[in-house]
């Protein structure tokens, strides 16, 4: 059975797994929201004051005082100076920012904002993407099933220049960083009376800045 095996031809071919990391944090589950509120609350009650807290805790003192004076018809200057800006004053004004910055970027719909398109990077924005295709293998009346890019070694290339090319071929212009020099083999499970492949496998994460448009003739 041995020497049958060895008279097989196998090619050898490189399949590069091409991500997209997430761009923004997923929405957190009920589970995680109620933890988080437990830690803020935690946090609350343990933890030291800074001096930001700390003086908004003076200025509650001082504005409590201000609104006796004031009810008692007496001079309120001098607490004024005192008081100067406070920080509820300051707080609202950051809160105030950070709601317009969550309504012009749409932080609390991101998925308002995304695009439909299937080879669009810009869709779901909080999950990793990875690419899958359908390759013609040089025969144009031939569509593979939907599987990662792949592509076949060329004699005197190392696997990851292969898997350089495979990338460079499956989308223009794409910009990707390859994970090491060493592939994860697959050796087929199936040895079958007839040519086959040994498949290797690199993994591929696109640059923040990459566009991506698929490669039609391949």
């Amino acid at each position: 059975m041995r020497q049958s095996i060895l008279r097989f031809k196998w090619d050898v071919m490189v399949s590069v797994a091409l991500s997209r990391p997430q761009v923004i944090a997923a929405p957190m589950t009920e589970i995680e929201k109620r933890y988080h509120s437990l830690q803020m609350e935690e946090e609350q009650e343990r933890s030291l004051l800074c001096d930001f807290e700390l003086k908004s805790r003076h200025d509650e003192k001082l504005l409590a005082k201000r609104a006796e004076l004031e009810r008692e018809g007496k001079e309120l200057s001098e607490l004024d100076e005192q008081i100067g800006l406070a920080n509820s004053i300051i707080q609202d004004e950051w809160n105030r920012r950070g709601e317009q910055l969550v309504k012009s970027l749409k932080l609390d719909n991101p998925r308002s904002q995304e695009n439909s398109d299937e080879r669009s990077l810009q869709r779901m924005l909080d999950r990793k993407l990875l690419l899958i295709v359908q390759q013609r293998f040089g025969h144009d009346n031939y569509k593979s099933p939907w599987i990662l890019p792949q592509l076949k070694h060329k004699s005197g290339e190392t696997l990851r220049e292969t898997a350089e090319r495979c990338i460079r071929q499956t989308a223009d212009d794409v910009k990707a960083s390859l994970y090491g020099n060493a592939p994860y083999p697959r050796p087929l499970s199936e040895r079958l009376e007839k040519e086959g492949a040994k498949l290797f496998f690199f993994n591929a994460v696109l640059a923040p800045t990459s566009s991506f448009s698929p490669n039609e003739k391949e």
